[in-house]
This record gives structure tokens, C-alpha cells and sequence, in this order.
């Protein structure tokens, strides 16, 4: 963007100095320089994801805990914007739960919104950079799935968020957890960071938001997670490839072991161990001085 004005209205035509995003392979860009970087993400990742992501048990699982964040803590929601939507996926899931709900795709690589496009024709996919969302209270709910552990100012992007929200409105965040879980898979996957619960929850606070829950998921499969993880500092083997491939019938076992985790969350309950982290968070009003 030109300035720091952030859009308002129906148009694309910034009201303070009259910039208009250019369209890149088809989408409007608004960081058109950062779509082909590896930095933070390698677009060549997207094309293995949408192969196997329908039936993959970790994203399955993954949407199950997302999508009855979604119907409990905001139930009258009539707008979504997903930032690092990737290929779709998630978005296509809230669909079906939530045909109604205007949704609303970003992602950094235009490659990643080809696919997205595939699955939502009918949804606007912008390409932009997190860190500059160009957006001024007009989403009812935010949400960032296993994106900001990508991004070295993930303060900045939780600030973006909050100014894009909705008063009354807030967010949902995916992240990995546990620093003693690292490994090969997160250089390959660029990560900056894995959270720890307090550390997500003070940024998340820090950024204006007030925590209304948070849980890990990916629980059970907890003890494998790190064994897999030491073998592969003991052996030094790294196979991109194995942790998208897994054997049908390990898949439907581990898909059953996830859904037992979101019949617990479902219940109340915070599991407080595993790979993953979701956390639910509404915006704080001027008034509201509580955390």
C-alpha cells in the first residue's frame, strides 16, 4: 500500500491517496514483491498439500477443532477472513458448516490461491502480506491456521488482525506447541517458532485481545509426535514426503484418535499437552480493562 490508510467502502481505491492494488495471475495483489518468496513459505509445498489434505487425518482433525470453534464462540458471525488460507481447504470445511457466512481468502503466493479458487470459486482470494492487512474493522472473525509461527513479526500480524476486526467480533489461531517438539520438519517448513500456551495467550493480549479459551489438540498422538521427531535427530533421516503419507489404515486410526480429542474439547475441556494449540480470542472493548 501506498499509505497507511486502510480501505473502506465496497471499492479498492484507497480514500486518502487514491492507490489501487494491481492484479497478479488473476488475483488483487497488495504485496505483489513478497508472492514469490521463500522466506516464510515454499510455494512448491502446496501442490503435495492439496493431494492429500481431503483425507489427511491431521487436517481433518485440524477442521473438526476449527469449525466447532467457529459455531460455539461465534455463532451469528456473517463474516470470515482466514489469512495464509493455503489451498482452501479450511474455508471450503467452514462452508459446508456455514453456507451463509461471507468468506474471505489471503494468502502470500498467488500459487496457493489457484487452488483455493478450485475450491471456492465463488469467495474473494486476495494475495497480501500479513503484516499489512488493508482492512479497518470489517470482519466479524479473523483467523490464521498454522500461519504465524512463519512469520518473524507475529506481533504485527495479531495487531493487523485486531485492527481488521469487528468491535464484538474476534479471532481463532492455530499454532504448533511445545519448543522441545522441534525439528527437521519445522526448518523444512520454515517456522519461526513453536508456542508455548502462556507465551500465545500474552502476545494474543498484548495485541488487544481478550483469551476466551484455549486448548491443545493432537493430543493422544503426543508420544508418537516425539518419537518420530528423536529418531530423526538420532538417525539424521528427514523425509519431507512421510509425514504427508500415511498408510490408509494408520490414517483412519489416528483420524478416530483426533476425534476423540474434539468430543473432550467439546465437553469443556482444555487438554493442556500437544502438538498443536488452538486459542479463541474476542476483541476488547475501550471500556473492557480485563484480560
Amino acid at each position: 500500500m501506498s499509505c497507511d490508510n486502510p480501505f473502506t467502502g465496497t471499492g479498492w481505491d484507497c480514500p486518502k491517496c487514491g492507490y489501487s492494488p494491481q492484479e497478479l495471475n488473476g488475483f488483487v495483489s497488495f504485496a505483489p514483491r513478497l508472492s514469490k518468496t521463500t522466506e516464510n513459505y515454499d510455494a512448491n509445498r502446496y501442490a503435495a498439500i492439496a493431494a492429500v489434505e481431503r483425507e489427511h487425518f491431521w487436517f481433518r482433525g485440524r477442521n473438526d477443532v476449527i469449525a466447532w470453534a467457529l459455531g460455539k464462540f461465534y455463532p451469528d458471525a456473517q463474516s470470515l477472513m482466514e489469512i495464509g488460507c493455503g489451498t482452501g481447504q479450511v474455508l471450503g470445511h467452514i462452508r459446508t458448516k456455514r453456507p451463509g457466512l461471507r468468506l474471505v481468502g489471503t494468502e502470500i503466493h498467488t500459487q496457493g490461491l489457484k487452488y483455493s479458487r478450485e475450491t471456492l470459486p465463488e469467495s474473494e482470494l486476495l494475495q497480501m502480506d500479513a503484516s499489512e492487512l488493508p482492512f479497518a474493522e470489517e470482519f466479524d472473525v479473523i483467523c490464521a491456521f498454522d500461519v504465524i509461527e512463519h512469520i518473524d513479526g507475529d506481533a504485527q500480524v495479531l495487531a493487523q488482525m485486531l485492527q481488521a476486526c469487528r468491535p464484538g467480533g474476534g479471532i481463532i489461531i492455530t499454532v504448533p506447541q511445545h519448543r522441545w517438539l522441534w525439528s527437521s520438519r519445522d526448518d523444512f517448513a520454515h517456522h519461526k517458532r513453536r508456542y508455548r500456551r502462556r507465551e500465545l495467550e500474552e502476545k494474543v493480549k498484548d495485541a488487544g485481545f481478550k483469551v476466551i479459551t484455549t486448548t491443545s489438540f493432537v493430543s493422544i498422538l503426543l508420544p508418537l509426535m516425539y518419537m518420530s521427531r528423536l529418531w530423526e535427530r538420532v538417525s539424521d533421516k528427514f523425509n519431507p514426503q512421510r509425514e504427508l503419507s500415511v498408510h490408509p489404515l494408520l490414517n483412519k486410526v489416528f483420524l478416530s484418535l483426533m476425534r476423540c480429542e474434539s468430543a473432550l474439547i467439546r465437553l469443556g475441556i482444555s487438554l493442556p499437552i500437544g502438538g498443536s494449540l488452538l486459542l479463541v480470542a474476542k476483541k476488547r472493548e475501550p471500556a473492557d480493562t480485563s484480560i
